[in-house]
């Protein structure tokens, strides 16, 4: 790729796709990215719960045992890791791997990317209120509850 001539993402892209490029995204796209982005945190919280229980078992070798969280405990880890992952990835890149293997981008209403504190209110709701994705089914604009309350959009983007 030649600095002065950078390649231009629209000429690599699908031209499919290109007609879908910047509209809202469906509900396939955004559970499918929800599922990924579930697997993500899922292995985050086990790799958490393996560096636990290595720690434990090299501080007390011979009475080691692998620790038991209670459901609480499990809860609030699952909450701070999702919350935390959907923050950080929405704040830093506008999508979340999920997000990015579905060619969706999460911005304002205006197009702008999310500032932190907008970025961890949407992951806060997204979090606690999983099912007001599903809003997207009804919404005329493919919305879904935490879009509406935070003022955001999730569009098909494919450029970097």
């Amino acid at each position: 790729m030649n600095a002065r001539h950078p390649i231009d993402p629209a000429s690599t892209m699908p031209e499919n796709a290109r007609v879908h490029q910047r509209h809202g995204a469906g509900i396939v796209s955004r559970l499918i990215a929800a599922g990924i982005d579930l697997v993500v945190v899922v292995c985050l919280l086990v790799a958490g719960y393996v560096g636990w229980s290595v720690a434990l078992f090299i501080l007390h070798t011979r009475t080691f045992g692998f620790p038991r969280p209670s459901p609480l405990l499990t809860m609030v880890a699952y909450a701070i890791v999702a919350i935390s992952y959907l923050t950080i990835t929405g704040w830093v890149n506008g999508r979340s791997y999920g997000q990015h293997v579905m060619g969706l981008r999460v911005t304002t209403q205006r197009g702008n990317r999310l500032q932190f504190p907008h970025a961890l209110m949407r992951s806060g709701v997204c979090v606690g209120f999983p099912i007001g994705l599903l809003w997207v089914v009804v919404s005329r604009r493919n919305a879904a509850v935490h879009d509406l309350l935070l003022h955001t959009r999730v569009t098909y983007d494919w450029t970097a």
